[in-house]
C-alpha cells in the first residue's frame, strides 16, 4: 500500500484526530478477523459463515447511527431473511459450541461497525489513505493478539511456497478488494454493500463444486438459498431506487 501511495503521489500526512479515527476502525477490523477465525476453530466454517451473514442485520441497526437517520424496517427484515438464505446454503454442524457462535456473532457485529464507519470515512478521506492506516492498525492489533492468544505459526516456520500464497492472498484477496470496496462506499450505502456481500457463500460453494465435484454437491437447498439471496439483493436495489424517485 505504501508503494501505491508513492506511485500516486498521495501524501501520508493526516491530522492526529483523523489518525486516531482510522486506527480505531483498524482495531475493529482486527477484532473481526480474530473472532471470525476463532469461531471457525471452535464451531466450524459453516457456523462462522452463518454468523457472518448477520452483518446485514447489524448494518441496518448501525448505519442510522453514523448517518443520523431513522432505522428502516424493510432493511431489518431483509437482513433477517439473508440469514435464512445462508442457512439453506450451508450444512450446519450441531456440535458447534456456544462460545463459537458468540464469537461469530461478535465478529459480524465488528465487521458491520467498521464497514459502516468506512462509509462515513471515505466521504472525508482518500480511499488509499484509509486503506493504509486501517490495515496497518489491524496488523499491529493482530500482532499484539498473537502472543496473547497463542497457537499461531511463527514466521520463520512458514515455507517459501506458503509465503508466496500468503502474499497473493494479502494483495489480491485483501488489499485490492479493500481499496475497491472503499471506492464503492463513496457511491453506495454501507447497507447495500453489506447485502451484496452476502452472495459470497454462493461463489464459494460454486468454486468448491468446480474444483472438487466429487466432494461438493449442489443440492435443491443450494438453489433455493441462492434464489432467495439474489432476490433480496434485487429487492434492496428496487427499494433504494423507489426511495430516490
Amino acid at each position: 500500500m505504501l508503494a501505491v501511495l508513492a506511485l500516486r503521489r498521495i501524501p501520508l500526512g493526516v491530522p492526529l484526530w483523523r489518525l486516531l479515527e482510522l486506527g480505531g476502525a483498524g482495531v475493529l477490523v482486527a477484532l473481526h478477523w480474530v473472532l471470525f477465525y476463532g469461531a471457525v476453530k471452535l464451531a466450524g466454517v459453516s457456523v462462522a459463515v452463518l454468523c457472518l451473514s448477520t452483518i446485514t442485520f447489524f448494518t441496518a441497526l448501525l448505519e442510522p447511527l453514523f448517518f443520523r437517520r431513522r432505522v428502516r424496517r424493510h432493511e431489518l427484515v431483509l437482513g433477517l431473511l439473508v440469514v435464512v438464505g445462508v442457512v439453506l446454503l450451508l450444512r450446519l454442524e450441531r456440535r458447534g459450541s456456544g462460545v463459537g457462535y458468540a464469537m461469530g456473532l461478535a465478529s459480524a457485529f465488528f465487521s458491520a461497525a467498521f464497514g459502516t464507519w468506512n462509509g462515513s470515512l471515505v466521504r472525508r478521506e482518500r480511499a488509499e489513505r484509509v486503506t493504509f492506516y486501517e490495515l496497518a492498525a489491524a496488523a499491529v492489533a493482530c500482532g499484539i493478539a498473537f502472543p496473547v492468544l497463542g497457537g499461531f505459526v511463527a514466521p520463520w516456520d512458514v515455507t517459501a511456497a506458503d509465503w508466496m500464497l500468503l502474499g497473493f492472498l494479502a494483495v489480491a484477496c485483501t488489499l485490492l478488494p479493500w481499496l475497491w470496496s472503499l471506492r464503492v462506499l463513496a457511491t453506495l450505502s454501507p447497507y447495500t454493500v453489506a447485502i451484496s456481500v452476502t452472495l459470497e457463500p454462493v461463489y464459494s460453494i460454486v468454486f468448491a463444486y468446480l474444483l472438487w465435484p466429487e466432494d461438493e454437491r449442489l443440492t435443491p437447498r443450494f438453489y433455493v438459498g441462492t434464489a432467495l439471496l439474489v432476490a433480496l439483493v434485487l429487492a434492496n436495489g428496487a427499494l433504494k431506487r423507489r426511495a430516490t424517485t
